[in-house]
């Protein structure tokens, strides 16, 4: 038998007749010790379920010393362990994402951004202030090195704290960015640094000199970026750099890591079609950070896209790999609304999760099968099956899947009756413009470990593509695919067997 190449990431070319791949729901591992039955597996996205809610949309979360903070509305919350919230007291609201930083036991302050005002809240007396009149109007805060920063909309310029203390900004720490011509889109703290990135191709990336009481921040020689930011919320830390959306012509649609003081292209054609695609070309991208099972995610919401119910696309630092993530609202050209999750922090042992559709707080957890108690419908669409062009005949597909994880009780069918977990597939024979029946495939009961998952007679085609869908709440885990036939070119060997051979 020959590997379908079920295993991959989301890649669907500007002709979906040169590649048509989607992964939504399931994320690619690779597996390091190159000796396993598999090079690579889909393993399943977490699910959600509800640790809190509050007061609608939630607009961000941070967690400082051991406690958990969120925006949503125009409240200000702190979070109990149990998921209790407490109004701590009201902030602008214009229901866009804000910005927190934190000086932490230094200072024990966090200053909020929201709706073009700055707030401090004191975490030693617990009372929430705004600030009086910056020398214009905030549009997001960062902490670094010492001194809160505070971007001012519509502008090349940034206002500097007073040393240690949000509450205080004095109308002399006013700093001007002198660097490139444009007004700067988004500002980003990592590791000490203060990167500024414009709105039109140019990024400059400062550091605290300690040269003036009020305006400490001076130019890295050499860290100048011909890369701007076209979407001021899609900025993250993680991996130990910066990733960030870049911006040329009201654009931001190409994917950037810095390499060192160098922009590193990580997104590929499949993701910038797409984006681009979308209303807003990506401007209106929010993104969150987050790690686990070793993975390091870059988490990127588009509010416009698909008519206006949104998408999510994930980046993997550990794969370099893009897939979706989706919430099955039934809506949508696919029926994919964005996924629920906006904002994030790591609280009390949890991934925490705010819902940019309602007040809820999620803990997202891999070990969660549901969003919010709803299906997690997973979805995987392979490359193209074809021999240049000709005709081939397939007899059956075998799709290697971890078998006879039925729940117990177990599921039961529309008469009552136990039954077993299933995949359903669909076959495009037209280069995945059209798909025709679903076919169900029994995946094994609890126990059941030597069920084999396989699709007899489908017939001919110059081209075959398969859309391969799991609903069933259990943790579906692809490991590959298999198809035989006639017509087609003889299977690939395994990369172990490519080692051996080559020693």
């Amino acid at each position: 038998m020959a590997r379908v190449g079920i295993i991959g990431s989301s890649y669907t070319s500007q002709s979906v007749i040169a590649d048509c791949q989607r992964t939504m729901n399931w994320y690619q591992e690779n597996v390091e010790s190159q000796m396993g039955a598999a090079q690579a597996a889909l393993y399943p996205t977490p699910g959600l379920i509800v640790f809190g809610t509050a007061d609608k949309p939630v607009r961000g979360e941070i967690e400082v010393n051991g406690r958990f903070f969120s925006v949503g509305g125009g409240n200000f919350y702190e979070w109990s362990s149990a998921g209790t919230p407490t109004t701590i007291g009201a902030v602008g609201n214009d229901l866009q994402p804000v910005t927190m930083a934190t000086n932490g036991t230094l200072g024990n302050q966090i200053v909020i951004c929201s709706a073009g005002t700055l707030y401090v809240f004191n975490l030693a007396a617990n009372t929430l202030s705004p600030i009086g009149a910056l020398q214009g109007t905030p549009s997001m805060v960062v902490y670094c090195s010492s001194y809160f920063v505070a971007l001012l909309a519509g502008t090349n310029k940034f206002q500097v704290s007073n040393l240690l203390d949000g509450s205080q900004w004095n109308p002399l720490g006013v700093q001007q960015n002198e660097v490139f011509p444009e007004n700067i889109s988004s500002i980003v703290s990592s590791f000490g640094f203060l990167f500024l990135l414009g709105n039109d191709g140019h990024s400059q990336v400062y550091y605290n000199s300690g040269a003036n009481q009020y305006t400490p921040f001076s130019i890295i020689s050499g860290a100048y970026m011909e890369e701007g930011c076209g979407a001021p919320n899609s900025p993250v830390v993680m991996d130990n750099t910066v990733f960030w959306l870049g911006g040329r012509d009201g654009k931001a649609d190409i994917a950037w890591r810095a390499n060192g003081y160098t922009p590193l292209r990580i997104s590929n054609f499949g993701f910038e079609t797409a984006v681009a695609s979308y209303p807003a070309k990506g401007s209106d991208a929010i993104g969150y950070t987050y790690r686990d099972q070793g993975h390091t995610f870059w988490v990127l919401r588009f509010p416009s896209a698909n008519g206006g119910v949104g998408a999510t696309w994930v980046y993997d630092a550990a794969t370099q790999q893009w897939h979706e993530r989706g919430y099955w609202s039934q809506q949508g050209p696919t029926g994919y609304s964005a996924h629920l999750s906006t904002c994030y922090a790591f609280a009390f042992g949890q991934h925490l999760v705010g819902d940019w559709n309602s007040g809820n707080i999620y803990s997202m957890s891999i070990n969660t099968l549901y969003d919010n108690g709803k299906t997690i419908r997973r979805w995987r669409r392979s490359p193209h099956i074809s021999s240049e062009r000709e005709r081939i005949f397939l007899t059956r597909l075998q799709i290697d899947v971890e078998v006879g994880l039925g729940p117990q009780p177990p599921l039961l069918d529309g008469a009552g009756n136990p039954r077993d977990p299933q995949l359903t597939v669909r076959i495009s024979r037209d280069g995945s413009k059209t798909f025709g029946v679903e076919y169900a495939l029994n995946c094994g009961q609890a126990g059941d470990y030597l069920t084999r998952v396989i699709l007899r007679r489908l017939g001919n085609a110059r081209d075959f593509v398969f859309d391969i869908v799991a609903t069933d709440p259990i943790p579906w885990r692809l490991i590959e695919g298999y198809v035989e036939g006639t017509g087609f070119p003889q299977p690939t060997q395994r990369m172990q067997k490519q080692i051996a051979q080559a020693q």
